[in-house]
């Protein structure tokens, strides 16, 4: 792998940040969800309302679209709403003041203008997404080259940043997902770059290469520092990114806070002083934990400053908790995200309906029916679930971290680099397999990060092949209209034709006739294929007109997809756990 293999030009970057503007902004006109009008609730919620009443407005009780981010998202669309650009607009009539009034759900339909002004926004915070995907993607090819590893940067980066996932949420459904994994992303590759560690010796004499090895040492923790503070402001902006931090902390905490030291003695042979070096040793540095610690709560807690400032601090941290987590919602989204729950629903369902078809005694019915109904596991239990799900990464994360610390010179920090990524793609499944509420656009989290290992490999292109197309194909129910059908099929299968072509012929393969896709593959697409021709067509046809098995197209995505997804998911956890045992 040469190092031309890695390089990736900015002004390819550009380029192609051009390219696709362009193409986001044909889709201006295209199906938004209701998302686009809580997002234009929340401008109208910054740009008009003291900060102590942000969390609480709700228009009177005449809207559903609250603000239930974090503070420094609740920032980042006062800055929309409050720039100079945006002034401009308005004093000179482009943009019409009511795009951006409190209005009740009943009369918030918005103009031309309005939509184009707000489609804009999330074209330009694409800007973050293509940041994080040149950042990581050169960080992680850098690694992978100085350990003769394969990777090829440009395809990694522009599989992230045309990523069909992302075009159909953020700019058709209307989100900010692109900016958050951007941000994600620039944490990753601050991670990456701080794999890399040296020793310490217990002793004032060094050589000028020890001195240059302790250099090294401290702009590497710079970057663990770096990492830390990005995914602790990324935290401050989306709050379901929690999942990740059991990985940092228990990384950062052993690889980051732990030293190990070399004792290094002198003896004195026939009036000759010889240096001997002992055996080595971890050491606890409270210094590096408390730097740590300042700059993580410094990023996290600053933006929630300025709310406990107010006048009811504790009632604006109350409110805050509120919205953030509202539990109220219920197990599942109403699209039924692909995951362990849909299917634990599904089973449910199935078996409601087969014991009303036994033909059994009422009394016995009617005392047995209690047990059959599944009970919805209460958001306690739930939470409790995830957190064990989460075991693998945290004792891992640990070993990788002591392990790396003693083995540097062996490991040259690819095992460490691979390990955190797959660690987040791990995570990030298990959040979206077990979380309580999880919407059908979190996948992203673990497809994102997943792509940087694509071409490292034949099983992690494999698995990121399968997550993509069985993670992806989840959403295309989101875009439920007839006019976005050609549109979001063309998307889907361009990109995902793209993504297996390229990577057949760039990732080293361990057999000479082995391939990307297997049985399990083709029988995957027939499966979706069927699904998708009853969902656009038999469906619309046969049973919508008599409004009968309304719900069926999005349980039956649901349940097979999430099938194929609780395999990725298990398959993902052991490739995580091969890449931190490897020696």
């Amino acid at each position: 792998m040469t190092a031309a293999s890695t390089a990736l030009p900015i002004k390819q970057v550009a380029l192609t940040f051009l390219l696709l503007s362009a193409l986001k902004h044909l889709l201006i006109p295209t199906y938004r969800s209701t998302d686009f009008d809580v997002h234009r609730n929340w401008l109208a919620i910054t740009h008009h309302l003291p900060l102590s009443e942000w969390y609480f407005d709700d228009v009177d009780g005449g809207t559903v679209h609250t603000l239930d981010y974090p503070p420094l998202f609740a920032f980042f669309e006062s800055f929309l709403s409050n720039n100079y650009i945006t002034k401009a607009l308005l004093c000179n009539g482009w943009l019409d003041e009511r795009c951006l009034e409190l209005l009740p759900d009943v009369d918030n339909e918005p103009s031309d203008n309005c939509i184009k002004f707000h489609r804009c926004t999330v074209i330009l915070s694409d800007i973050v997404l293509f940041i994080g995907a040149y950042l990581a993607s050169t960080s992680i090819g850098k690694v992978l080259r100085d350990s003769n590893r394969p990777h090829n940067t440009l395809l990694t980066f522009l599989l992230i940043v045309t990523n069909p996932g992302l075009i159909m949420l953020d700019h058709v459904h209307f989100q900010y997902n692109g900016m958050m994994l951007g941000i994600l992303l620039c944490s990753i590759a601050c991670m990456i770059r701080g794999t890399n560690h040296t020793m310490e010796n217990d002793t004032t004499e060094q050589l000028g290469e020890e001195k240059s090895e302790t250099k090294t040492c401290q702009s590497h923790q710079l970057w663990e520092l770096g990492g830390a503070a990005t995914f602790a402001a990324l935290l401050a902006m989306k709050h379901l990114y929690l999942t990740l931090a059991p990985l940092y902390l228990f990384y950062l905490l052993r690889h980051h806070c732990f030293i190990v030291k070399k004792e290094i003695s002198y003896k004195n042979y026939n009036n000759r002083k010889e240096k001997h070096q002992g055996e080595m040793k971890f050491c606890f540095s409270w210094k590096r934990f408390v730097i740590l610690a300042v700059v993580t709560l410094v990023c996290f807690v600053g933006p929630f400053i300025p709310f406990l400032m107010q006048s009811n601090p504790i009632g604006q941290l109350e409110q805050m908790l509120k919205r953030l987590f509202p539990f109220g919602r219920g197990l599942v989204h109403d699209y039924w995200a692909a995951n362990v729950w849909a299917l634990y629903l599904f089973a449910s369902r199935v078996a409601t309906v087969a014991f009303r078809r036994i033909p059994i005694h009422d009394d016995i019915r009617s005392l047995v029916q209690p047990f059959i109904s599944f009970p919805e596991p209460t958001p306690g239990l739930v939470a409790i679930i995830l957190l064990f799900g989460l075991v693998p990464t945290m004792i891992y994360a640990w070993k990788v971290g002591a392990s790396s610390l003693k083995r540097w010179w062996q490991l040259n920090s690819f095992i460490p680099a691979m390990f955190f990524v797959h660690g987040v793609v791990f995570s990030s499944f298990s959040a979206f397999m077990l979380g309580f509420h999880v919407h059908e656009k979190a996948i992203m989290t673990a497809i994102i990060p997943l792509t940087l290992l694509a071409t490292t490999s034949c099983y992690s292109a494999r698995l990121f092949i399968r997550t993509s197309y069985l993670g992806i194909f989840a959403l295309l129910p989101l875009l439920f209209r007839t006019e976005e059908l050609l549109l979001k099929v063309a998307l889907y299968v361009t990109w995902l034709s793209g993504a297996i072509f390229t990577l057949e012929s760039v990732v080293p393969k361990g057999k000479g006739s082995e391939t990307l896709l297997t049985l399990f593959d083709y029988m995957a697409f027939f499966i979706m294929t069927c699904l998708l021709v009853f969902m656009e067509v038999i469906h619309p046809i046969v049973f919508l007109p008599s409004g009968r098995f309304e719900f069926l197209p999005l349980m039956a995505t649901s349940v097979a997809c999430g099938i194929g997804l609780l395999y990725c998911w298990m398959e993902s956890s052991v490739i995580m756990i091969v890449t931190a045992t490897k020696r």
